[in-house]
């Protein structure tokens, strides 16, 4: 029969295993929910521009974009 400590093992390295396996997928994840949970509820604005590189900016601290000539497309990634 197996001992609860070899049990207890087996756990931790499945589980680091699956962290380390997935760590990229997972952070990428919470990376990109965020940004759009962001975005989202106007605390980030973004705007693509000639070269389509992507562009973010805080709602209140911007002064290189003027926000009121934008029209209301959303143009989340």
């Amino acid at each position: 029969m197996y001992e609860l400590w070899h049990i207890g093992l087996a756990y931790v390295i499945g589980t680091a295993a699956g962290i380390g396996i997935f760590r990229g997928w997972i952070q990428e994840r919470i990376i990109t929910a965020t940004i759009d949970t962001l975005i989202r509820d106007e605390y980030v604005r973004s705007y693509e521009d000639e070269e389509g590189m992507v562009h973010l900016y805080k709602w209140r601290d911007d002064t290189q974009y003027n926000w009121e000539e934008e029209d209301e497309e959303d143009d989340t990634p």
